[in-house]
């Protein structure tokens, strides 16, 4: 109890001073205030936002593009452009205009972000935010944590979205607020029912390699209720054979009054049936690779797999006074993979066959205190149990056998975060948070970050810093044969620096931001393939936005990101890590009712130190070649005869040749038409 009862004291210390501020203002506006008139707010009611939503545009004032609500960076609804972080939001707005296949797509759009896909659609596809380990990114869904116990990752194979979400990209450590895996970031995608009028539309498209995809969204404000729903359906033959692909994803977001108080409610639902076409056998007769054999890719005739989430959360939400608000919330995650690739024929025996259950529970209760538009403090209390069971049954060159894997680990956190502002021209945000693992006991991280704004040149300048932790993975731990129980967290500390610039009354904005982060305890698979924490890293880069819109109806977006990952321990490059990444984007409406767009993305080589025989008789080795694709997209508004739009998509309109990761072709040039109903 001695280390504990310490990181205690020193929490409860800066939990002090981080919220103070928010408890005096509220304290002296309760005691100094006017008394409320008949028409004065309900001293019950939720408090206000902590920022006022943006002036609406006068013909005085035109203004070409307002500031979004984020959640994500602080917990609190806050607009963009009162943050001092780096954050990136996709408004639910392009998400509709263009409608991606899947969320994954979207992403690309992010400097910070690379995609990487093994495959066509619906294969596994990992996301890497500032060049950190796909387990050091944190997923959410409405504040729910997606990210499975045993590997660490969430899989954005399967979730294809709505085409209402708000997608919002935090950069930066986070654990001080959502605790383990937040090392690279945040990426939250959020559900939108907070529509002032209903909508409900329906929708179909239909494309080469048989892609068809189908779904309808409703929301609607029901008094003071408001709800959403919507419920999509992909299916697609691939690109070869057994390339096919079933997907289905439903979303669902309740908020309703009870009394005088709020229970909102979210749930998220995918599931992929897909044929794998690839699979690897060692052979040991080939000497093209070494003296004791090959690693190849084959061409699998009956490899398939299952994945399925199921992820919810209710809060209750209850005012306390007319600026503090309590939160009670539970929320619980379920993953399922189920692989079956039976033998492949007469002459051999290998076999896989994986069952893997994934299981999350989370209970907290949080305080927030909205004293002014200038001062929000939130104190927090959160249990968290994990669980995965894991049975596997396979056969390799006469090795193999039944595992079963059965572990689960328990944590319990606290957490303190405030966001200050001063004369509209200091921005503060502070935050820590103290966790005590079952298994790693008890240790701290902080956050600050403070951003300066310079209205006289449009400019924000922000620098930041952050530590963060993982914990590792229950497949670290546990996977036998290959797990270690010894393993220590990962721990990593952040500097960053930026500015971000808005001009010509929003029609010129502009973000930079730099960023270093050390890796200590790092993991990694030691020279017997057993996880160990083998040394450090050292993760450096830039990311780079700009957007302009010279007139009304069109604007032009540019991005690019700079890397540099390095083991400090052997020297050599982090792999799977491209140095360059960049792209581009605009969008018009050249006739009424006419809406034209183009997204284009690149990225630069990146190391790849696996070596094998392809399926086609090539040797892989060395980097990964550079990457690139360009989307095209109109959509026509049908209203002058019914209420619907027509949707044309051409992807990858230059049929480039490239693969994401290693062995793995990515779709070709290929076509989509869709029709969309409003009633």
């Amino acid at each position: 109890m001695g280390p504990l009862a310490s990181l205690l004291r020193r929490f409860v210390f800066v939990a002090i001073l981080v919220i103070a501020p928010s408890l005096a203002q509220a304290a002296f506006e309760e005691t100094h205030s006017a008394p409320a008139s008949d028409a004065g707010p309900d001293p019950g009611a939720p408090p206000p936002p902590a920022a006022p939503a943006p002036v609406p545009p006068t013909p005085e004032h035109p203004r070409y593009r307002l500031e979004p609500i984020v959640i994500t960076a602080d917990r609190v609804p806050i607009r963009l452009d009162r943050i001092p972080a780096d954050v990136t939001v996709i408004a639910p707005e392009r998400l509709e205009s263009r409608r991606p296949l899947l969320i994954a797509d979207a992403l690309r759009w992010v400097p910070g972000i690379d995609v990487e896909r093994s495959g066509s659609v619906g294969k596994l596809t990992d996301v890497r935010l500032r060049g950190a380990d796909p387990r050091h990114t944190l997923v959410l869904f409405d504040g729910i944590p997606l990210n499975g116990p045993w590997l660490g990752i969430f899989d954005f194979a399967d979730f294809m979205g709505s085409g209402r979400n708000q997608i919002e990209v935090f950069g930066g450590p986070a654990s001080s607020l959502y605790g383990s895996g937040a090392v690279g970031g945040v990426i939250q995608i959020l559900s939108t029912p907070d529509a002032p009028a209903p909508s409900r539309s329906l929708f179909a498209e239909y494309g080469e390699n048989r892609t068809f995809r189908q779904g309808i969204h409703w929301q609607s404000p029901l008094g003071e209720t408001r709800a959403g729903l919507s419920l999509s359906r992909l299916t697609s033959d691939g690109q070869g054979p057994r390339d096919a692909y079933t997907g289905l994803n439903g979303q669902l977001r309740v908020d309703v009054p009870v009394g005088g108080d709020r229970l909102k409610v979210s749930a998220l639902a995918t599931q992929g049936e897909k044929e794998l076409p690839y699979d690897f056998l060692f052979d040991g007769a080939d000497t093209t690779l070494s003296p004791f054999g090959s690693l190849k890719e084959i061409r699998d005739p009956n490899n398939f797999e299952k994945d399925r989430v199921l992820a919810g959360s209710a809060t209750y939400e209850r005012g306390l006074g007319a600026r503090a608000v309590l939160e009670a919330e539970v929320s619980g995650f379920a993953g399922q993979i189920e692989n079956r690739n039976p033998p492949n024929g007469s002459s051999t025996t290998d076999y896989q066959r994986t069952q893997l259950d994934n299981t999350r529970g989370i209970a907290s209760l949080r305080a927030r205190v909205h004293a002014a538009e200038w001062a929000v403090g939130i104190l927090g209390a959160e249990y968290r149990a994990e669980s995965v069971n894991r049975l596997d049954d396979s056969n390799s060159g006469g090795f193999g056998g039944v595992t079963d894997v059965a572990e689960d680990v328990q944590s319990r956190a606290l957490y303190a975060q405030s966001h200050l502002e001063w004369r509209d021209r200091v921005l503060l945000d502070s935050g820590i948070r103290l966790e005590d693992h079952s298994r790693f006991g008890s240790y701290g991280v902080p956050r600050i970050a403070l951003a300066i704004g310079i209205r006289e040149v449009g400019l924000k300048v922000r620098g930041g810093y952050g530590r963060a932790f993982s914990a590792p993975t229950l497949t670290d731990l546990y996977y036998p044969g290959y797990g270690s129980p010894t393993l220590k967290p990962e721990r990593s500390r952040t500097w960053e620096a930026g500015a971000d610039g808005s001009w010509l009354e929003g029609r010129v904005t502009a973000k930079a931001t730099w960023y270093t982060t050390r890796f200590r305890d790092l993991i990694q698979s030691n020279s017997f393939f057993v996880a160990d924490n083998v040394g450090s890293a050292r993760i450096e880069g830039e990311d780079y936005s700009a957007r302009f819109a010279p007139i009304q109806r069109l604007w032009i977006e540019g991005r690019a990101a700079h890397l540099v990952g390095k083991n400090l321990v052997t020297g050599a490059r982090l792999a799977k890590r491209p140095s360059w990444r960049a792209g581009a984007s605009i969008q018009g409406e050249p006739a009424k009712g006419i809406v034209a767009m183009a997204d284009w993305w690149w990225a630069a080589s990146m190391l790849d130190p696996f070596v094998f025989i392809d399926s086609d008789g090539r040797v892989l080795a060395g980097d990964t070649p550079e990457r690139a694709s360009l989307d095209l997209g109109v959509n026509a508004s049908l209203d002058r005869w019914i209420p619907a739009d027509l949707r044309l998509r051409l992807e990858n309109a230059l049929d480039r040749k490239y693969a994401d990761v290693k062995g793995f072709p990515a779709t070709r040039r290929a076509f989509r038409v869709g029709l969309t109903l409003n009633p």
